[in-house]
């Protein structure tokens, strides 16, 4: 659960569905519920009676942080002595040593579901030694913890130092490219200890996350693991460091094992063979063991546990989550903190955009009309209204076709779609199951404009660097903002004649309209997002249906 700010002196929870934590809140003086608002229902409680819902054992100090610590008296914690190191702390007292514990517990807490059952847990293990408690946490949470613990008076406290710097080892330098200002801004900050050691590094989509870590790794000069998620991104990235670096990197995914000082790595091999133990797994543990800095790209992935866990393996003095978007709509943020560090915002979008780094976005909507219904689940209901929806189909169709002459992608989610809508324009369908090398090959045709229209399953959501992407057409609806926002990346990159990228989306409705019109919701929750974020939205045609409120 996270608590922030809506409006002076109000306070929002943020939180997925949970029966328990609901009927905490209601217990709260002047709580309020809201539901109408597309990117979320929410509760609202006066910032005033945050303290007294602490006293009452409603919420915690740690659920206070970091917007609201303020509002819990600096001596609650005074009769208590902490001593804390990289990863863990010790505490000794009586006095509101329960309330401490479970502080620590919610400051470091996330959301999950077991069995359709929604649940709290939280990333620290706490252990008792002797008239001490032991708490063990992951080392991003750090910063987080040692935040939290200085804004209390202590009986005593003890902060012991954090290992020293790794020394330079290797001969590295960047040739052929000049980083952006921010970059260089971003590597000074890292040198100055301006930026930690372990942080997560944001930006948007098309600012250069891939080069900022070359030139990271340039200026540290130590052995270095890069992991990615895909095999596509592999071999993207070590293309981008061989350039910029002039050196040989290694490379563990798909058919390649070799390890060199700076190495690109698959986490879906390095998860495989730890958990196998396989022959490979000794010179890969050999490897890591040696590993000063690590980086993980699209950081907002850390929620999931193979990628969570190979983010442990290596005891590296540096380590970086890379991503546009961090966050996550399954409570489980804390996640990519705890795997690097805190969030720190390098440039915002609209420095980029002012910059030409890239490019603003005009979403076209096309209002699509869907009639009442006795299908129910889901998965029914998503292959007849949005797949097998004839007029959709149309106007999806004639959305590629009005943009005739750029370079266009089409995204689906299911392979039925995909095959359907490749025959329909005539244009190549790559997905999860297309091979590497057909994959590659119609990338570079769409690249070199040997190919106008791409149809692509989820695969191209986020990471491929395909500037030449003019139109992006978004046919499979969703409601997920996170990979939303990764996928209108896509067209946002700058490339020659192009002033701005255009995202093609299509608004649901169950006509006449209907409180449990679910595409809608999904369609209107998209806009909402659209319009947060500030894109130039134009409908293509008059709207003539009533809104659902």
């Amino acid at each position: 659960m996270q608590i922030i700010p809506l409006e002076p002196n109000l306070a929002r929870f943020y939180f997925n569905y949970n029966p328990v934590l609901i009927e905490k809140i209601k217990k709260i003086p002047g709580r309020e519920f809201n539901n109408k608002d597309p990117l979320g229902a929410y509760w609202t409680v006066p910032a005033r009676n945050l303290y007294g819902a602490v006293c009452n054992g409603i919420i915690s100090p740690g659920h206070l942080f970091p917007n609201f610590i303020q509002t819990v008296p600096k001596n609650i914690f005074q009769d208590l002595a902490v001593e804390i190191k990289g990863d863990r702390l010790k505490v000794t007292g009586n006095q509101n040593l329960q309330l401490f514990l479970k502080s620590i517990y919610d400051l470091c807490s996330y959301e999950y579901t077991e069995e359709d059952e929604h649940k709290i847990g939280s990333l620290i293990n706490v252990g008792k030694n002797k008239d001490a408690y032991i708490i063990v946490f992951p080392p991003g949470l750090y910063s987080r913890i040692i935040t939290f613990l200085r804004h209390f008076v202590l009986k005593s406290y003890i902060e012991h130092p954090l290992p020293a710097k790794p020394n330079k080892e290797l001969e590295t330098k960047v040739i052929g490219v000049t980083p952006r200002p921010y970059q260089i801004k971003a590597c000074k900050q890292i040198q100055d200890n301006k930026i930690p050691n372990r942080a997560t590094l944001v930006m948007a989509t098309g600012a250069g996350k891939t080069l900022l870590s070359a030139f990271i790794i340039a200026q540290l000069g130590v052995p270095t693991v890069f992991y990615t998620y895909s095999l596509d991104l592999l071999e993207q990235t070590a293309e981008v460091f061989e350039n910029v670096l002039g050196i040989k990197v290694g490379k563990i995914g798909g058919r390649h094992f070799t390890i060199q000082p700076i190495t690109i790595a698959s986490i879906q091999t390095i998860y495989s063979c730890q958990q196998t133990q396989n022959a490979r797994w000794d010179k890969i543990k050999n490897y890591l063991e040696t590993v000063q800095c690590q980086f993980i790209d699209e950081g907002h992935m850390l929620g999931a546990e193979t990628i969570f866990a190979v983010s442990k393996i290596s005891n590296a003095y540096y380590s970086y989550a890379l991503t546009a978007t961090p966050y996550r709509e399954d409570g489980k943020e804390i996640f990519i903190e705890a795997a690097t560090g805190p969030i720190e915002e390098l440039i915002t979008e609209d420095e980029l955009i002012k910059g030409g780094y890239i490019l603003p976005v005009q979403v076209e909507i096309y209002p699509v009309q869907h009639f009442p219904t006795r299908t129910k689940k889901y998965y029914k209901l998503y292959d007849k209204e949005i797949i097998d929806h004839w007029e959709r189909t149309r106007k999806v169709v004639n959305a590629v076709k009005s943009h005739q002459g750029k370079q266009i992608i089409v995204l689906v989610k299911d392979i039925y779609h995909g095959n359907k809508l490749a025959e329909l324009l005539n244009a190549p369908f790559i997905h999860g199951s297309t091979s590497t090398k057909e994959r590659k090959e119609t990338l570079q045709k769409f690249k070199n404009q040997e190919i106008k229209i791409l149809i692509a399953s989820s695969i191209l959501k986020q990471g491929i660097d395909l500037p030449e992407a003019e139109v992006l057409v978004l046919a499979h609806g969703g409601t997920s903002l996170v990979e939303l926002m990764q996928k209108v990346g896509r067209v946002r990159r700058p490339a020659p004649g192009k002033e701005y990228g255009i995202v093609v989306d299509f608004c649901d409705q169950i006509l006449p309209a209907t409180e449990n019109d679910i595409f809608y919701a999904q369609s209107k929750r998209r806009i909402a997002l659209y319009e947060n974020k500030g894109f130039q939205i134009s409908y293509r045609q008059e709207r003539k249906w009533s809104n659902i409120s």
